[in-house]
C-alpha cells in the first residue's frame, strides 16, 4: 500500500514537472515564433509618384505627375540590392509644349525588418536621368547623372503583397541650365503603390 502510493506520489511529481516544463516552454516558442519575419527573396513595386523639381537657374520649380517601378533582390533580412526605373511628365507648361523626365536608379538597400506588418526601409540610388521635350514638330532630349536618397514604409497586408504607404525621395539630377551651362535641380519625389514579394529566404 505505501509502495503504491509512493508510486502515485512519484508518478504525479513527474506530471506537475512535466507540465511546469511545458508551461516555461510555451512562452520562448511563442516568443520564437513572434520574432520570425517572412523574408522575401525578390520584391517588385508600382507606385505612382510626384515630384516638385526646381527649374536650373531660376526662380520657381515645376510640378511632375508619373510613376515608378523597382526589383530588389534581398540579400539577407536586412540588406538588398535596388534598381528602379521612373517617369513624370510635367505639368503647367506653356500649350503645345511637352515635356517627360526618366530616370534609372540602382543601389542598396537597407530594410528594419520586425516581428510586425510594418517595415521602413532606407536607400541610396545612383544613376541617370532623361529628359525629353517636344513642341511645335521638334524633339529635344538631354541625359544627365541623377541621385535618389531616401526611405519609405511597406505595410504587409498577406505574404506576397504589400502596400507601399509612403516613400519620400531627395532626387538630384544635373540637367544643363537654357543657357546650357552646368546646373545643378534638387527635387523632392513622393512616391505610394503597391508591392509583390517572391519566394524566401
Amino acid at each position: 500500500m505505501i509502495k503504491a502510493k509512493h508510486r502515485s506520489l512519484v508518478r504525479y511529481f513527474r506530471l506537475i514537472g512535466a507540465l511546469a516544463a511545458l508551461a516555461g516552454f510555451a512562452p520562448g516558442s511563442a516568443r520564437a515564433q513572434q520574432a520570425s519575419v517572412s523574408v522575401p527573396q525578390f520584391e517588385a513595386s508600382a507606385a505612382y509618384s510626384y515630384i516638385r523639381a526646381n527649374a536650373a537657374n531660376a526662380n520657381g520649380g515645376f510640378n511632375l505627375n508619373g510613376g515608378s517601378g523597382s526589383v530588389s533582390y534581398n540579400f539577407t533580412d536586412r540588406y538588398a540590392a535596388v534598381a528602379e526605373f521612373g517617369a513624370g511628365r510635367f505639368s503647367g507648361l506653356p500649350s503645345g509644349l511637352d515635356s517627360t523626365m526618366y530616370t534609372y536608379l540602382f543601389g542598396p538597400r537597407v530594410s528594419f525588418r520586425k516581428a510586425s506588418r510594418v517595415t521602413p526601409f532606407a536607400q541610396a540610388l545612383l544613376g541617370g536621368g532623361r529628359l525629353t521635350a517636344s513642341a511645335s514638330g521638334v524633339d529635344a532630349a538631354e541625359n544627365s547623372f541623377a541621385m535618389a536618397l531616401g526611405g519609405g514604409v511597406d505595410v504587409h497586408l498577406h505574404s506576397r503583397i504589400a502596400i507601399r504607404l509612403v516613400q519620400a525621395d531627395y532626387l538630384l539630377t544635373r540637367f544643363a541650365s537654357v543657357s546650357g551651362a552646368s546646373a545643378t535641380q534638387n527635387n523632392v519625389r513622393v512616391s505610394a503603390g503597391i508591392v509583390f514579394r517572391f519566394g524566401s529566404r
